[in-house]
C-alpha cells in the first residue's frame, strides 16, 4: 500500500506539479487549496505526510499547522517563498518537521519526504511499551524509568515529556507542542510549566543543558532527543 500525501497549496500550478511528480514516485496525493480544506482532508483521511504552504488565503500555513497539531502528529513539511530564519523558527515552534523554500528542487523535496517517512516507519514499528535509550529504560506500562539499574522517580508530567521525546527521536518539539500534548490544554505564551518540568526532568536523569546526554535544546525552537544509533 502506497503512502498518502496531502498537498495544501493555493497555487494550483504548484499543487498539480507536486501531485504529478509525487504520483510517479508511487505516492497517492490529495490536494487542498487552502488551510480549511486541508484540515477537513486530514480529519477525513489517513495521511502519511503533509506538504503545507505558508502564505495562503482564508487560513495561512502557521494557523493550519497549529490546528493540525491539536489532533494529529502527522509529519509536516512547510513550503514557502520566504527564507528568513524568523519564518523557520515560527514553523518549528508550531510543530513542523522540515522546511523547504520555493523555488525548490523536486528531487530534493522527494528525498526529504522519503527520509521523514522512513523515520516515521521506524518509530511505528518500535512503538511498544518499553524503550531503551542510552542507559535509560523507559516503561509506559508502569511509568517507570531505570538508569543503569537504578530507579528514577519522575512525576507523571516529567515521564510523559520524556516518553514523548524518546518515542519520537529526532523530532523537534516546541514548548507549546509539548504543553498541548502532555497537559492536553491550550498553551499560554507566559506559561513556564514546560521549562520548569524540563529542568526538573533533566536534573533527575542527570542531564545538562550545555553538555546534553539525553535531551538537546534547540535554542529558540524547542527540544529533541537525537536518534540513538
Amino acid at each position: 500500500m502506497c503512502n498518502r500525501l496531502l498537498v495544501v497549496e493555493d497555487d494550483k500550478d504548484i499543487a498539480f506539479m507536486l501531485r504529478d511528480y509525487l504520483s510517479k514516485e508511487n505516492y497517492e496525493v490529495l490536494i487542498a487549496n487552502n488551510g480549511q480544506e486541508g484540515l477537513k482532508l486530514v480529519r477525513e483521511n489517513q495521511v502519511s505526510l503533509i506538504l503545507l504552504d505558508v502564505m495562503m488565503p482564508v487560513m495561512d500555513g502557521y494557523e493550519t499547522l497549529s490546528n493540525i497539531r491539536e489532533f494529529s502528529n502527522v509529519p509536516v513539511i512547510m513550503l514557502t517563498a520566504k527564507g528568513q530564519q524568523f519564518d523557520k523558527v515560527i514553523g518549528f515552534k508550531k510543530g513542523c518537521d522540515d522546511y523547504i523554500v520555493k523555488p525548490f528542487d523536486l528531487v530534493e523535496l522527494t528525498l526529504r519526504v522519503k527520509a521523514i517517512l522512513r523515520r516515521g516507519s521506524i518509530n511505528v514499528t518500535s512503538n511498544d511499551l518499553v524503550k531503551v535509550y542510552k542507559d535509560l529504560k523507559i516503561n509506559k506500562e508502569d511509568y517507570s524509568v531505570v538508569k543503569s539499574g537504578v530507579d528514577i522517580k519522575l512525576t507523571k508530567k516529567e515521564f510523559d515529556i520524556l516518553a514523548l521525546l524518546v518515542w519520537n527521536q529526532d523530532r523537534i518539539y516546541s514548548s507549546q507542542t509539548i504543553y498541548e500534548q502532555v497537559w492536553n490544554e491550550s498553551y499560554l505564551d507566559n506559561d513556564n510549566s514546560v521549562i520548569t518540568h524540563m529542568r526538573n526532568l533533566r536534573e533527575k536523569i542527570g542531564d545538562r543543558v550545555k553538555e546534553s546526554i539525553y535531551i538537546k535544546t534547540i535554542w529558540g525552537v524547542g527540544y529533541k532527543v537525537e536518534k540513538d544509533i
